[in-house]
């Protein structure tokens, strides 16, 4: 079958220039087909690859569907991280950006196409002599010997006198039949066999030509598997991030399209078209569910690329952030608790002392019950010692009182039986505490300080007696409840002050105090 060279236009890339995908493209019995059905017989096979002219494509292409065209798909065949982010961009945008096809996808489509054409069995092999160019050459050779050998022959008879003749005649006839028996039955198998034996060269060396092409191409392949899987996912397990090799090539285009744009003598035209390309791969970005605003127009191709996104985190990568957090909790725990002030968790963990030695950090609840039981206590030390200072006060006045109206012997002995009842209360409290077995001490005031307190503040400074009307007694009663004295006492000073114990129930059972023994 002869090529001509007007054969030099490829069907597979004229049909994926016309939106039909690889996937939908075949070959069977010596026809490209589309969808299954036969498309086009090419003029050649070069390579694998199917030949035709323009002008053959061109009225296969109009008798494809005259009342319907090739429909285009919305979205490529694409990775599954791909269709992912195309799943969740159509759900959040009406764009008709279709992303491009993967290489490792479009590697893998020419192999699969490659095979396809391979499984084809080779077309019948027919001969036709006319068309041979070998047959023909030697079939001129045998007329013009057959044409010297009847010259030849006719020159032998005329020279013995016979002449043009009935035998001459068929002497010619004769030598013509003989040469076209040797052409039919020696020639012709022998052409016939050279061009079958063409034939099979032809496909074996096509066969070759393919099998080296899908080699080349099992090859790439393989360094695009490496380059766009292997080694993003080796990168994940080391820094727990995944960066799609789509998104990679994307981010690498937009930057470089930046530095040229940004080049001094860049036209505004061309601009425009870098431009362009930009938002080509920052449409790429966005359906990868990457966010381009780092890579915008209007970020300059410095910041672009120090903005470079990192990718996605992994599982991995995010049991890390939360092992790391967890760390760092708790630590700030730690220093908390030896500090009691409420560092916030950081990764450099020397900036928790830094944190923990500002004046301005807040305290934490313990430290700040703790700070309010060292007040309280001091406020309490201080009430203790003002008291005890006031206790001596009370107590020098009223002894120099008594040494003035009654004498120096009179006061005296009235500073015995002070400390005496002082000694007898504290004896009953140790002797409650063994009963209890409690190990806590009163330190406040004493019944006499109490009810010397109370003479003091409710006495008549006439006739030094303690009114016994309602309303000052439980004044009184109101005043020794709040000094809080031990069991017994509190009822003590209020029997000393001139209350009746049935005044006490009463007013007990007026506050809700259970009254003591």
């Amino acid at each position: 079958m002869a090529t001509t060279n007007k054969n030099n236009f490829g069907v597979r890339q004229a049909l994926n220039n016309k939106g039909v995908n690889n996937s939908r493209i075949g070959y069977s019995n010596g026809y490209v087909t589309v969808d299954g059905k036969n498309f086009l017989k090419p003029g050649s096979v070069a390579n694998g690859s199917a030949m035709s002219t323009q002008q053959n494509f061109n009225s296969a292409w109009q008798g494809m569907s005259p009342t319907k065209p090739v429909s285009v798909p919305t979205v490529a065949k694409a990775s599954p991280m791909v269709q992912a982010a195309n799943n969740v961009r159509n759900n959040m945008t009406t764009s008709t950006f279709t992303p491009p096809t993967p290489r490792l996808e479009q590697t893998l489509n020419s192999l699969s196409g490659l095979a396809n054409t391979q499984a084809a069995k080779l077309p019948e092999f027919k001969y036709d002599p006319d068309s041979d160019p070998a047959y023909q050459a030697a079939l001129r050779e045998a007329q013009a010997n057959l044409a010297t050998a009847q010259r030849n022959t006719n020159a032998g008879l005329r020279a013995t006198g016979q002449g043009k003749s009935s035998y001459s005649e068929t002497l010619a006839n004769q030598l013509a039949n003989r040469s076209m028996e040797s052409i039919a039955n020696t020639t012709l198998p022998q052409m016939m066999q050279q061009a079958y034996g063409r034939f099979i060269d032809k496909a074996n060396y096509d066969q070759s030509a393919a099998q080296q092409q899908a080699q080349q191409l099992a090859n790439l392949y393989g360094l695009q598997y490496q380059q766009d899987v292997t080694k993003p996912m080796a990168e994940a397990q080391l820094t727990g991030n995944y960066m799609p090799a789509e998104a990679r090539q994307a981010i690498n285009d937009i930057l470089t399209f930046k530095n040229q744009a940004e080049t001094k003598g860049t036209t505004a035209q061309q601009r425009a078209d870098l431009s362009a390309q930009a938002d080509n791969r920052r449409k790429i970005l966005e359906s990868l569910g990457i966010n381009s605003a780092a890579y915008g127009a209007n970020v300059n191709a410095n910041n672009a690329a120090q903005n470079a996104s990192t990718g996605f985190r992994t599982l991995q990568g995010q049991q890390q952030d939360l092992q790391r957090k967890e760390s760092n909790l708790n630590a700030a725990n730690v220093v908390s608790q030896m500090t009691g002030r409420a560092v916030t968790p950081q990764d450099d963990w020397q900036g928790l002392n830094r944190q923990a030695n500002n004046p301005n950090t807040p305290l934490t609840l313990q430290a700040q019950q703790q700070q309010f039981n060292n007040s309280l206590a001091a406020r309490q030390q201080e009430f203790n010692e003002g008291q005890q200072s006031w206790e001596n006060q009370f107590n020098q006045a009223k002894f120099d009182e008594d040494v003035r109206q009654f004498g120096l012997n009179y006061a005296i002995d009235q500073q015995r039986t002070a400390i005496q009842q002082d000694g007898n209360t504290i004896d009953w409290l140790k002797y409650g505490d063994s009963l209890n077995g409690t190990t806590a001490k009163y330190s406040g005031a004493s019944v006499n300080q109490v009810i010397d307190g109370i003479r003091q503040q409710y006495a008549d400074p006439t006739t030094k007696k303690i009114p016994t009307d309602e309303k000052t007694q439980e004044l009184i009663y109101q005043q020794v409840v709040a000094m809080n004295l031990p069991d017994g006492q509190d009822d003590q000073a209020m029997l000393m002050s001139g209350l009746s114990r049935d005044t006490i129930k009463k007013l007990d059972q007026k506050y809700g105090i259970a009254s003591g023994n």
